[in-house]
């Protein structure tokens, strides 16, 4: 079993470690230094965190012993990993570089445990803990931004077209074929969507955009990642950071619209808790439009 924490670089009062992500942006909240939407967003997060994620019970004691919990590389210690997408947004923001330290073997005196983690006290001199930075991969896209924009999404959607069967000539309109330099920029300067890619260095390897509606509603756009860096997890990523975007700017839906025959497609929102709403046909287009939504 491996084990990992995500840390920033100041050591905490108590346990004389490096303080744990929960712990950093909890202080951030407590200096009031996030902005209204911030914290109300943060004390959300806090709330499901509090209920998904069980508190060990020495923190009802003060943890008089300086223990640190760990997170186990299982499914539920990555999930709820894959969750801290506000947190490590607020760390980011506000200038806090975090850290991810792993190690193979029990960092120190075992005294806690449950499916997600488990705490330690003391060190283990003798195991060896790796750590290495771990930056917030999704930032906003601006005019530099755009030609990469426009490849990624050509590319990205150019499967879903060669794998139903679209082209150019049958389907001149679908996202594939549209989309350019011009139609992007207008999106950015004009209709001022706010747009975030997910990038290794300077490239880009996934984007989306988010349209506000009326009554609370938002819809996101054009969610997609390159082929060759798909199954990496950053697709959920993106999605997971426009939840979280979406809802501390007040949204309380967000929509999408898909091609209604592009069943993984489907399923695959679905997973993440969007419901199918129903389906449209237009005479432009040789599919079916599905539209699903998702509570934020």
């Amino acid at each position: 079993m491996k084990y990992f924490r995500v840390h920033t670089e100041d050591e905490a009062y108590l346990t004389k470690q490096p303080r744990g992500l929960f712990a950093a942006v909890g202080k951030l909240a407590d200096a009031k230094s996030l902005t209204e939407n911030e914290t109300k967003a943060y004390w959300k997060n806090r709330e499901y965190f509090e209920k998904a994620l069980p508190v060990p019970p020495f923190y009802e004691k003060g943890n008089p012993d300086g223990a640190v919990t760990w997170f186990k590389d299982s499914d539920a210690g990555n999930r709820i990993f894959r969750e801290m997408v506000f947190y490590r947004r607020m760390a980011d923001k506000y200038g806090m570089k975090l850290f991810l330290s792993e190690c193979d073997e029990l960092p120190g005196m075992l005294i806690y445990e449950d499916e997600f983690q488990l705490a330690v006290t003391g060190k283990n001199e003798d195991v060896k803990i790796s750590t290495s930075e771990l930056p917030w991969p999704v930032r906003t896209i601006n005019e530099d931004d755009i030609e990469q924009v426009v490849s990624v999404i050509r590319e990205s959607f150019g499967t879903v077209a060669d794998e139903l069967g679209f082209t150019e000539e049958n389907a001149p309109r679908f996202t594939a074929f549209a989309t350019d330099a011009e139609r992007i920029g207008l999106q950015l300067n004009e209709e001022h969507r706010p747009m975030y890619g997910y990038f290794d260095g300077d490239r880009l390897l996934g984007y989306y955009s988010l349209s506000p509606q009326e009554e609370g509603m938002c819809e996101i756009n054009n969610l997609c990642v390159l082929p060759g860096h798909r199954h990496q997890k950053i697709g959920e990523l993106l999605l997971l950071d426009s939840f979280s975007r979406s809802d501390e700017s007040g949204f309380a839906k967000m929509n999408i619209g898909i091609v209604e025959e592009n069943r993984t497609l489907r399923a695959w929102y679905e997973k993440y808790g969007f419901v199918h709403l129903g389906t449209q046909k237009f005479d432009f287009f040789p599919f079916t439009c599905g539209y699903m939504a998702r509570e934020l």
